[in-house]
């Protein structure tokens, strides 16, 4: 008997212009040029419209300490920035 999921995996989301608008804002720890984030990695299917603008401190810092560190230490909620940003980027913050 083959096995067959109950939920496929879905594909991968991409977009390179989100992804380039990301990098184009500030830092959500520290306002610095930033760099995008996956907060699901792409291996594991992670979209590109789960990404956050960190430079390239505070990147380093999420993948040394952790995501439950980062948001304690710097008081903020990745899922909201997440949110925040594709309604920024609905709402016409796109170039």
């Amino acid at each position: 008997m083959t096995y067959v999921p109950a939920f496929p995996k879905p594909a991968r989301l991409k977009n390179p212009a989100y992804l380039a608008w990301v990098r184009r804002q500030p830092c959500i720890a520290c306002g610095a040029t930033s760099q995008a984030h996956h907060t699901v990695t792409k291996g594991a299917g992670g979209s590109d419209y789960r990404t956050v603008p960190l430079c390239w401190m505070h990147h380093a810092d999420l993948h040394g300490q952790g995501e439950k560190y980062f948001e304690e230490e710097y008081m903020v909620d990745l899922k909201d920035e997440i949110i925040r940003l594709l309604e920024s980027y609905i709402a016409g913050g796109r170039p």
